[in-house]
């Protein structure tokens, strides 16, 4: 059955589709066609294209064989998987009815089990921790051979970030011992908070934010395929709002022309505004009017009730300042305050401590610039 999403029909399904990727796709075909697969690290922000990249070239290196030797996985989803659902057998499983389970949930019981003798053979009892199964569900893969001799296997480790630093030295260590049998690639956001060790290793392909021009012209496309009339200022605010990200863009064409098949810019401006969106103006708002409280207490709900990062809260505070009409000396200002308070959240500073003290800092600087 077709997706109704539109981000995922028109997810790029060969080289020709990706838009704005360049060097990162030269780079990988060149690979593909030498059949070359180091270690890699795909970087970018969010809607380049890292992931459906990932997948082609492991169908184009690996040809037919590309089922038997290929796993993604998401490390977000690895480390949030209830040991108590790992636990169900894979007899357990079968029983269940197939509309509630999935091949990761019967990959999760294999995982479990094998934590668990590996926890025995160290002569420990008790259930394996939520680290010891993300740890064996990377072994069990990259530790068996490959189905064909003359290549290795590849293994897609997603929002890689999500790895801390033990993780990353047990996976420096798997990539040691078997690098004869299994290449990774992971794809991050960033370089940040990565070891050494795993950097020199592994080959990073760069994603970069899709220009304005390609996201304008594939959203054209797109709309001509579903019949949707999108008139031009519409077409350059997808693109601004998008910030880089063409999955957002498709998201927001698909979301406004569900209420219309002629989009026009107050249509995209209508669905742009994320609940985090308005949320962040709201708080930013109290805090250049002098409410801190308040600002603060709609800050601790995004985090402690709505459960969004504090790097999404931050990145949000971030592109709202520079929505609004503050001088240069003032958005400067407040662009190294940001700056700051993201290096030190990513030490492992406590963030709710340096977020109140980012609004208490949009406060000063902003009064400054009014009784200037």
């Amino acid at each position: 059955m077709e997706s109704p999403l539109w981000c995922i029909k028109y997810r790029p399904r060969k080289w020709e589709d990706f838009v704005g990727q360049d060097d990162a796709i030269n780079e990988l075909r060149r690979f593909a066609e030498t059949k070359t697969c180091p270690h890699m690290i795909f970087i970018g922000p969010p809607g380049t294209g890292k992931t459906a990249a990932v997948e082609i070239f492991a169908r184009e290196f690996l040809g037919d064989d590309f089922d038997a030797n290929y796993l993604w996985l998401n490390v977000r989803d690895l480390r949030t998987y209830p040991v108590s659902k790992a636990k169900r057998s894979i007899q357990a499983l079968a029983k269940v009815d197939r509309s509630k389970r999935t091949p990761f949930d019967e990959y999760m019981s294999i995982v479990y089990k094998d934590a668990k003798e590996a926890l025995r053979r160290r002569g420990k009892s008790g259930d394996p921790n939520r680290s010891e199964m993300l740890h064996q569900a990377i072994k069990m893969f990259a530790s068996t051979l490959t189905v064909i001799t003359e290549l290795v296997k590849v293994m897609v480790l997603d929002e890689a970030d999500a790895l801390d630093n033990n993780m990353q030295q047990a996976l420096r260590r798997t990539m040691e011992i078997y690098s004869d049998a299994c290449r990774f690639v992971l794809v991050t956001p960033t370089l940040a908070g990565w070891i050494p060790a795993i950097l020199s290793r592994c080959i990073v392909v760069r994603f970069q934010p899709i220009p304005e021009a390609d996201v304008k012209r594939r959203i054209s496309e797109i709309a001509s395929a579903e019949g949707v009339e999108i008139e031009e200022a519409a077409l350059t605010a997808i693109a601004r709002e998008c910030n880089g990200d063409m999955r957002r863009a498709i998201n927001m064409l698909q979301m406004a022309a569900a209420k219309s098949e002629h989009v026009s810019e107050d249509d995209i401006y209508d669905v742009s505004e994320t609940p985090l969106t308005k949320t962040v103006r709201e708080l930013v708002t109290l805090a250049i009017n002098g409410s801190f409280v308040k600002s603060r207490d709609k800050m601790r709900k995004l985090l402690a009730i709505e459960q969004y990062s504090p790097s999404e809260v931050l990145r949000e505070i971030q592109h709202d300042i520079l929505r609004r009409p503050f001088d240069d000396a003032t958005r400067i200002a407040l662009l190294e305050r940001i700056a700051v308070v993201d290096n030190r959240m990513r030490e492992g500073k406590n963030a709710f401590i340096h977020l109140g003290a980012l609004l208490a800092s949009i406060w000063h600087m902003t009064s400054a610039e009014s009784s200037a």
